[in-house]
């Protein structure tokens, strides 16, 4: 009975865990800023069970704070994705200190991580 319990415990934590990793695989991607902004792209990567945002700038975990909304934990600014009418993630909204910028998504998750890891 015993080994029962601790099964079905396991498994339900296992299966949380792939539930968040699979909703934060949505907010993956490369996104575009205009020109003029402090950074030109950020690309968003997963990393373990962490989205991370990697720029010109440097990288920041962002850690999911409510909705679509994430604190920048290294520079202390916020990260607001945004969705389109098919409700998919179009683009993002950073706030950091008194810089405000407005992204666009422009590639899928597995070209930006690819790109970004050949880069470092």
């Amino acid at each position: 009975m015993k080994k029962v319990l601790l099964t079905l415990i396991v498994s339900i934590c296992f299966l949380n865990l792939f539930a968040q990793t699979d909703s934060l695989q949505q907010y993956t991607g490369k996104y575009k800023f205009p020109d003029g902004s402090v950074v030109t792209e950020i690309i968003v990567t997963l990393d373990s069970t962490m989205l991370v945002a990697n720029s010109a700038m440097g990288s920041s975990e962002l850690k999911k704070t409510e909705g679509d909304v994430f604190e920048i934990l290294a520079y202390g600014g916020i990260a607001t994705f945004k969705r389109d009418a098919e409700n998919k993630i179009s683009g993002v909204h950073i706030q950091v200190g008194d810089i405000d910028m407005e992204g666009t998504k422009t590639e899928d998750a597995a070209l930006s991580e690819i790109f970004w890891r050949y880069r470092k």
